[in-house]
């Protein structure tokens, strides 16, 4: 997923959505990723890499978002130890293209020295399960809400239990034709969606 506008009185309808997406920086973000994704399952599917859904706009509750589905096939060689696994797969595309930008190397090497080699926590990495049959499910960690058991605020005034701390990641792809206000926006729209679950009714 690259590109995303928010639903609101003006942008109601997957036309509307579809006029606001399909320009050039937006384009220019999903291709860019794309590109990166195919190959990294390149390393790993080598030809058996293809993209059957491209830049489709799709609506959600809160958004609706450009979204690309690129897909490899393991190939099956002669000698088991040969063999490739869908952990492989998933090592290699660590982490995501979509966090990272391209070219990926250079950029984790850059986020780390401005982030001052920080840890991230669980923001853009990957959670899901692998089954006994070697199929899975995962998801980036981004616009994921949690918190740490043993991790409390002080309670407010007048309230008598300390309040629970959730933690949430969001970001944009800053790209030549970026704008700090087009990405800030583009940020607090990705985010409305999962903080509506802590809105008082």
């Amino acid at each position: 997923m690259k590109g995303t506008v928010r639903k609101s009185n003006e942008v109601a309808t997957l036309s509307q959505a579809e006029e606001i997406l399909h320009v050039p920086k937006e384009e220019a973000e999903n291709l860019m990723i794309v590109d990166l994704v195919c190959h990294d399952l390149h390393s790993i599917c080598g030809s058996n890499v293809a993209v059957p859904h491209l830049m489709k706009v799709e609506e959600y509750a809160t958004v609706f978002q450009m979204v690309t589905v690129v897909c490899g096939q393991l190939q099956r060689l002669g000698a088991i130890e040969e063999q490739h696994t869908g952990l492989d797969v998933l090592a290699a595309s660590l982490p995501p293209g979509s966090m990272t930008g391209a070219p990926k190397k250079r950029s984790c090497e850059l986020l780390q020295e401005i982030e001052e080699h920080r840890e991230r926590s669980l923001y853009s990495g990957v959670v899901g399960y692998m089954d006994v049959t070697g199929k899975g499910d995962w998801s980036v960690t981004i616009r994921t809400m949690f918190k740490w058991d043993d991790e409390a605020a002080a309670p407010e005034e007048g309230e008598t239990e300390p309040r629970e701390v959730w933690h949430i990641g969001a970001g944009g792809a800053v790209t030549i034709l970026s704008t700090a206000e087009g990405e800030r926006e583009e940020m607090f729209t990705k985010l409305a969606g999962p903080l509506g679950v802590f809105a008082e009714a």
